[in-house]
């Protein structure tokens, strides 16, 4: 009998798991979950998207603002903004979208900094291997590699009191070393683009500079000029001349050709002349024009104009006697 009541006492509970099972609360999860499902899919239709564009731009915002700090870095560095440092610290996987953020960073540098991105021109060829080289990929279509800042300030807002040399290592050292390379380069400018070792040895020597250097952190003047060529202002060229001695000559450097260029040297030439007299200043502008090689370029341009001057005045021959004659004179003095 004892048995019979345990089995019984056994059995009792089975039916009460089952009754339990039936109340438990997971069905009705199970009947919850259509809803939450459904409730996911209307989220995703009415607010999904939002989201993924909000995202998006959000994404394309940082990228902007980080093209934007990497382009002043390098500038303050005086470093190129090279396209394969974009694509590592900018883009990312994102490389598809590189022309979307450049030109996003060049609205905001031209409206918060006054500034703008602007292709450093390629290195010229000079030696007859680098011609050789270059002519071998002359018909291969090259995208653009790099970049510095430049100022898109107007002109009336171009003065040293608005637009200070950097602050580092001080205003005084880095006003110092602008100077010393706008001057190299207005000299190797005017010598036709291209200055001897000799020469350019001869100008050190003439200010004052054979040896040392008024700038303290290059004090050696062969120290400033390796900045210099590191910075992109100035090339040293090195050409063998098939006797086991080379030819040293010096050119302007990418940076110094957008930085400076023909205006900056046009400037410094007219600011050590000081002021002339209209007929003085005339011959100026041509002389420069020639040393920049430019003449080619200027005398078509009067050809032009005079010819203009002819059908309103009437009087073609006086004016070409004119000119002729003033030529003359001057070249006579």
């Amino acid at each position: 009998m004892p048995l019979l009541q345990n089995r019984k006492r056994r059995a009792e509970p089975e039916p009460d798991e089952d009754e339990d099972g039936a109340s438990s609360p997971e069905p009705a999860t199970q009947r919850r979950r259509p809803n939450a499902n459904r409730n996911d899919v209307d989220d995703t239709a009415f607010g999904g998207d939002d989201g993924i564009h909000a995202h998006g731009d959000s994404s394309l915002d940082q990228m902007v603002k980080k093209l934007v700090r990497l382009a002043l870095a390098c500038e303050y560095q005086r470093r190129p903004i090279r396209r394969g440092d974009i694509s590592e610290k900018v883009l990312g996987t994102a490389g598809r979208q590189f022309k979307h953020v450049f030109a996003q960073a060049q609205v905001s540098l031209r409206t918060v900094f006054g500034m703008e991105m602007v292709e450093l021109p390629a290195r010229e060829k000079v030696t007859l291997a680098q011609r050789r080289a270059a002519a071998k990929t002359a018909d291969k279509s090259k995208t653009a590699a790099s970049w510095v800042l430049i100022s898109v300030l107007p002109t009336q807002f171009r003065d040293p009191e608005i637009l200070q040399p950097p602050a580092a290592p001080t205003a005084e050292e880095e006003s110092k070393y602008a100077s010393v390379y706008t001057l190299l380069i207005a000299l190797i400018s005017l010598s036709g683009g291209s200055l001897p070792d000799a020469k350019m040895d001869r100008y050190l020597r003439r200010v004052q500079m054979e040896d040392n250097t008024p700038i303290a952190t290059h004090a050696k003047t062969e120290l400033l000029l390796k900045r210099m060529e590191k910075d992109g202002y100035i090339v040293k060229i090195k050409e063998s001349t098939g006797t086991g001695e080379e030819d040293v000559s010096w050119t302007v450097g990418p940076r110094g050709k957008v930085e400076v260029g023909e205006d900056g040297v046009r400037g410094l030439t007219r600011t050590v002349y000081g002021e002339l007299d209209e007929a003085k200043d005339e011959d100026l502008e041509r002389r420069i024009a020639r040393s920049l090689g430019m003449g080619e370029k200027v005398a078509p341009r009067q050809e032009k104009k005079k010819k203009k001057g002819r059908k309103r005045r009437g009087a073609p021959e006086e004016e070409d006697e004119e000119e002729v004659g003033g030529d003359t004179e001057e070249d006579e003095e």
